[in-house]
């Protein structure tokens, strides 16, 4: 018997595409997201209106209710107006932005939250251009009408020119961020009905259309606040009507979307039998699924949330995992309703769907029947808009426990590749990084609910880099066998390589080995180890150990030795590594620490305290944007200032500033500051106090 009566209407639309919606709720943090999906689940019959805004029922981890914050991601199933609405929430706070990419590959439409009085935030901005570039549709919903209203007073005519401004501004960033084939048809306008206006905490909400069909104006709404009875409103324009219009008439169907969004968010060609077969959403064809979300069961297997892109998934199919290269089988077939889930018999294409898988399966994979294992290319990587950038050195508490220490960092990543576990080669501390703080910190509860763990305080990740070009610095192997002469120079952020035909590599941290020898290389092994001699070399700079960034490393000259036993791929790593490392030294080599580009809303009286605070730590004020009763300070902060930064601007403002900060780009560190973060790092790693010489790595200079 399913706990949900909706069930059976659900599993009657499925097949039909055309009544299927995948949606996703984007926005800045407190711009009243999870309230919205409360409302939408009051307006289906599955929460009580008056626990809207409080029971926040898709926040249903203890640390989002303790926070009233979403920290992942959450979806459910929802059956409205003869379709299927699968509604996915997703995290408004920085440290989870990763969550949000991963969502986004298993959506087609986005309603984007705008806070009326705040309009468009830094986090609005980063979630609409990760949304328009997988090609997700936007329509936008402008919440707390009610406060220009209520705080700021505005007369029918402010409130008009206030939401004219806001959807101006959004239509800039669909023009600035859209593919070209969507700006025109996605852009935002009343008259279309595409952007509703409305109150979610109070559960009224309205478009143009809706407003006309109940010859309603906003002059009624105002008056309606000033005489206190905005309840109607809510039974007159209900939230969900308005939200459920926009997203059944203004975003497509999942055969609609994957007609254009295939060949953007798939790696292979759209000409091929399985590119046609996934670009129509079969039913009739080999199962394809897009892994979006995964958890480890209490039996060591996964429960995986992902788009079926084609074909039908069901109880006992064995599927192939086309990153591990491995097969699964799959144990049971969920709907997700909220917190629970549903049994079904089997999800065809276009739907979401959450599987119980045995093994483990890590987020981002590509699964596929079985018998077309051969056929099937992954999906495209995800592009993140940050990286780990605070990390923290972590052990047990008894030594005894480190195998499920070990066993419960595996979960984590599985859970939240956003997370990067490694090991200091040099300390041998196990070494867990996160976007910011917050997410770090969340990470570690996750993982003191398996043990007692001891970790060390937040550390800031750095880089290093080069500002000019090195010498070009010869290296033999070990046995003197081998030799390569390399020469290192700085990469401009916005350079484009002329030598794009002889570029051998490009790593995770941007840097670019060049083949300038001019020889031709008949043997792919002859190359294989001078790439993996880069790319060791480039995870720990000799600085201080840390990674180095956007260096581009030309090979001028190589000679292996004839003999093959001699030119063992340990033999050229170390020659490569050598010569990098004495090139880069020569090269002006500085430190380079991680920046959040930070923006504040806080009412224009407090905007002087929160500027002196961002100041003392290094910052820089870039603008300062009156915006009626409050002021938007935006500002880039270095990481390693941030630490206290929230504690101390929610106690000079008694809680009333609301910021968000993001990784805005890695700058050059001050030399005075620099030479003694290199010299704690050095200490820390056990390295020697003194910097290493050129001379040290190489045989000769040219």
């Amino acid at each position: 018997m399913p706990r949900f009566k909706q069930l059976n209407q659900i599993l009657t639309l499925m097949h039909q595409k055309e009544h299927i919606r995948n949606l996703g709720i984007i926005a800045h943090i407190d711009h009243g997201k999870t309230t919205l999906v409360d409302t939408l689940l009051a307006g289906t019959g599955l929460l009580s209106p008056k626990m809207v805004g409080v029971a926040r029922v898709l926040d249903y981890l203890e640390e989002e209710q303790k926070r009233k914050i979403t920290i992942k991601t959450a979806n459910i199933t929802l059956f409205s107006h003869q379709h299927i609405i699968n509604l996915v929430d997703t995290p408004g706070h920085v440290d989870f932005t990763g969550k949000v990419t991963r969502a986004l590959r298993a959506i087609d439409g986005a309603v984007v939250v705008i806070d009326a009085v705040e309009e468009i935030m830094a986090q609005t901005e980063v979630v609409t251009r990760q949304a328009l570039e997988e090609r997700v549709c936007p329509v936008l919903f402008i919440n707390k009408i009610d406060r220009l209203i209520t705080e700021l007073r505005l007369d029918a005519e402010q409130i008009e020119k206030k939401l004219k401004h806001i959807i101006a501004t959004f239509n800039d960033l669909i023009e600035l961020y859209a593919d070209r084939n969507f700006k025109q048809k996605w852009r935002i306008t009343p008259a279309k009905s595409n952007v509703a206006f409305g109150a979610a905490l109070n559960g009224w909400g309205l478009t143009l259309s809706s407003a006309q069909s109940s010859a309603l104006r906003f002059r009624d709404v105002i008056n309606t606040y000033k005489n206190n009875r905005q309840n109607e409103l809510r039974t007159k324009i209900p939230i969900h009507e308005a939200i459920f219009e926009m997203a059944i008439k203004h975003l497509p169907s999942p055969r609609q979307a994957q007609a254009y969004r295939i060949e953007r968010i798939w790696d292979g060609p759209t000409d091929t039998e399985i590119g046609r077969i996934l670009s129509k959403c079969r039913d009739d064809a080999p199962a394809v699924m897009c892994v979006t979300k995964a958890r480890r069961d209490a039996d060591g297997n996964t429960v995986a949330t992902g788009r079926l892109f084609s074909g039908v998934v069901k109880k006992g199919n064995t599927l192939h995992l086309v990153g591990a290269q491995s097969e699964t089988a799959v144990n049971h077939v969920y709907v997700q309703m909220s917190a629970f889930k549903e049994e079904v018999e089997m999800v065809p294409a276009g739907n979401i769907a959450v599987l119980s898988l045995n093994g483990l399966v890590r987020a981002g994979e590509t699964l596929v029947d079985s018998v077309y294992k051969d056929d099937m290319v992954p999906f495209e990587e995800i592009n993140y808009v940050s990286e780990p950038v605070v990390t923290a050195a972590i052990e047990p508490e008894m030594p005894k426990d480190l195998p499920t220490l070990l066993e419960a960092l595996n979960t984590l990543v599985l859970e939240d590749p956003d997370l990067s576990v490694k090991v200091d080669q040099k300390t041998g501390e196990y070494l867990l990084s996160g976007m910011g703080d917050l997410h770090l910190e969340i990470a570690l509860k996750q993982l003191s609910s398996h043990l007692n763990v001891v970790s060390s305080s937040p550390r800031v990740v750095y880089r290093e880099t080069v500002t000019a070009k090195g010498v070009e610095a010869v290296a033999k192997s070990p046995n003197k066998q081998n030799s390569l002469a390399i020469q290192v120079e700085s990469i401009l952020e916005n350079s484009t390589e002329s030598e794009t035909e002889s570029v051998l590599c490009i790593d995770e941290y941007r840097n670019v080995l060049v083949d300038q020898t001019g020889k031709t290389y008949h043997l792919e092994e002859e190359l294989d180890s001078v790439i993996a001699g880069f790319e060791f070399a480039c995870r720990a700079g000799p600085l201080c150990g840390e990674p180095l960034r956007r260096i581009k490393a030309n090979l001028r000259d190589l000679h292996l030795s004839e003999n093959v036993g001699s030119r063992g791929a340990a033999e050229v790593m170390r020659a490569m590594g050598k010569a990098i490392f004495g090139s880069f030294l020569t090269a002006k080599p500085v430190l380079l620490e991680p920046v959040y580009k930070t923006v504040i809303s806080v009412p224009a009286e407090l905007a002087g305290e929160c500027q002196r605070i961002v100041m003392s730590r290094r910052g820089k004020i870039l603008a300062f944007e009156p915006r009626g009763v409050l002021a938007v300070i935006s500002s880039y902060v270095p990481v390693a200032e941030s630490f206290g930064l929230s504690h101390e601007l929610r106690s000079a403002t008694s809680g009333r500033a609301f910021w968000q900060s993001f990784l805005e780009d890695w700058e050059r560190m001050p030399d005075k500051l620099a030479s003694a973060v290199i010299g704690e790092i050095r200490k820390r790693k056990g390295l020697p106090s003194e910097l290493p010489k050129p001379e040290m790595f190489m045989e000769e200079k040219r």
